[in-house]
Formats: C-alpha cells, sequence, structure tokens
C-alpha cells in the first residue's frame, strides 16, 4: 500500500513539472512575424511644390514700310529668364498588374520670369536710340498622364508623364524703338495665353511606414509652347499692319520637388 501511495505522489509531481516546463516553453516562444502591409499606389491625391526654371523666348521685328526697297527685313532676339516656382498638384493613380502605376493630374505653378531684350529693330534703324522690350510670365499649369514602375516593396514610383500645357505672358513695348520710330504702338502691354505640350519623368517614394499617406517627389519638366505667340502692328502713322513685334518659339524647363497627401485608398 505504502508502495501504492508513493507511486502516485511522484508520478503527480512529475505531472506538475512537465506542465509547469511547457508553460515555460510557451512563455519563451517569440511572438509570430506580421508581414508589413505591401503599399498601393491606386487612389487620388493633392499636394503642393516648389522648385525653380528657366525660360526662353523669342521675339521678331517685322517691318515693309522704311528702308526695304529689295523687300521686307525682320529681326529676332532671344529673351532668357529665370525664376522660382511654387504650386499644386491633384491627380489619380491605379496600379495594375504587379509593379505598373497609371495615372492623371493637373498641376499650376505661380511663376515670375520677369527680364527685357533688346529692341530687334534696332538691327536695321541704327539711328534711333536702342530700345527695349519687357516680358514676364505669371504661370504655367499642364494636364498630363503619368506612367511608372514601383521598386522597393512598392514604396517608390519611377514615372515619366506628358500632356498639355498652358502659361501666361505679359509685355512691356513701352521703351521700344520700333514703336517710337513709328510714334507709338496700338497696345504697349499686350498679354497673351498660348498652348503647348510638356513632358518629364521624376521619383516619388512614400516618406514613413507610420505615414503612408504622405510621399514626397522630385521632378523634371520640358514646355515647348510653339513658335506663334500674338503679333502686335507697330504704328499710329503711316499704319501698315505687317509691321508688327510678334513672339516666336517659347520653351520653359522646370525642376521642382513637393509633396503629395493620399486622400482615398482601395
Amino acid at each position: 500500500m505504502k508502495r501504492i501511495v508513493l507511486f502516485a505522489s511522484i508520478s503527480h509531481l512529475a505531472l506538475i513539472a512537465s506542465g509547469g516546463a511547457q508553460a515555460a516553453d510557451l512563455r519563451l516562444k517569440a511572438p509570430p512575424i506580421v508581414a508589413a502591409p505591401v503599399y498601393s499606389w491606386t487612389g487620388c491625391y493633392a499636394g503642393a511644390h516648389l522648385g525653380g526654371g528657366w525660360n526662353r523666348q523669342q521675339v521678331t521685328a517685322s517691318n515693309f514700310s522704311y528702308g526695304v526697297p529689295s523687300g521686307p527685313v525682320s529681326a529676332t532676339n532671344a529673351l532668357d529668364t529665370s525664376s522660382g516656382i511654387f504650386g499644386g498638384q491633384a491627380g489619380c493613380n491605379y496600379q495594375f498588374a504587379g509593379n505598373w502605376v497609371v495615372g492623371i493630374q493637373g498641376d499650376i505653378a505661380g511663376a515670375d520670369f520677369n527680364g527685357v531684350v533688346a529692341d530687334p529693330f534696332d538691327r536695321f534703324n541704327l539711328q534711333n536710340p536702342p530700345g527695349t522690350l519687357g516680358a514676364k510670365t505669371d504661370w504655367i499649369a499642364s494636364l498630363t498622364a503619368r506612367l511608372g514602375i514601383t521598386a522597393w516593396n512598392n514604396r517608390a514610383l519611377f514615372y515619366v508623364k506628358g500632356g498639355a500645357a498652358w502659361d501666361r505672358n505679359r509685355w512691356d513695348l513701352s521703351r521700344s524703338s520700333y514703336c517710337a520710330f513709328y510714334t507709338g504702338c496700338l497696345n504697349t502691354a499686350p498679354e497673351d495665353t498660348r498652348t503647348g505640350w510638356t513632358a518629364g519623368a521624376g521619383v516619388e517614394w512614400v516618406i514613413s511606414p507610420t505615414w503612408s499617406n504622405w510621399t514626397a517627389f522630385a521632378e523634371y519638366n520640358f514646355y515647348d509652347f510653339g513658335s506663334n505667340g500674338f503679333s502686335l502692328p507697330v504704328g499710329l502713322v503711316f499704319l501698315d499692319p505687317r509691321n508688327a513685334i510678334s513672339t516666336g518659339r517659347q520653351e520653359i524647363q522646370t525642376v521642382k520637388v513637393g509633396i503629395n497627401y493620399k486622400i482615398t485608398s482601395p
């Protein structure tokens, strides 16, 4: 009988020890690793940007009624200016086929491309005092499609973009020697809004896994507004409508950085 009681006691102690060891093993096991959610670029966003740019504009003086016995003459000068830019953008993306992203974006930036260029008329009318033409580009806007591919667990996006572009130019002809020669111009402060195209490339990335709705980007853009701007008749007397100051090719390049906030997600 004593042997039975002793055996039962030993068995009970063994079970207690075994249960304690199992509990200790459970306490020492590391928690399971949970994989970070895969980021998706699908959704709509809005943001702001700043940067700088370079603007090149051509301006031509065409003269048909003075000193041209053999035909009309014209001369062209180029105005080069630079400016800071600042503005905002909004758009939507859709991620498909794994790492590919397609989207559409609209943006607008204020600018101050402001400068003067020698009046081209001075080249064939040397007896007048030299004159200048002034120009300022106030803003640039675009509507573009984007195509990109993701990297680094979908948290970076390399993309190209292209589409339509617009800008606003204001001219100052109050110091034009061409206008002065013909006793004035019909308008010494013409303005024009030009339409063209743009293409660019950039990279955008998620700022932090804990701030997954915030992204930052760096981008380059080229804008081409073609060769046809405005044509302003020159002269209040002896008016020949073909005598004109006209604007030609305009090209702008910009580099900018910015941030976006993702408003909607899948």
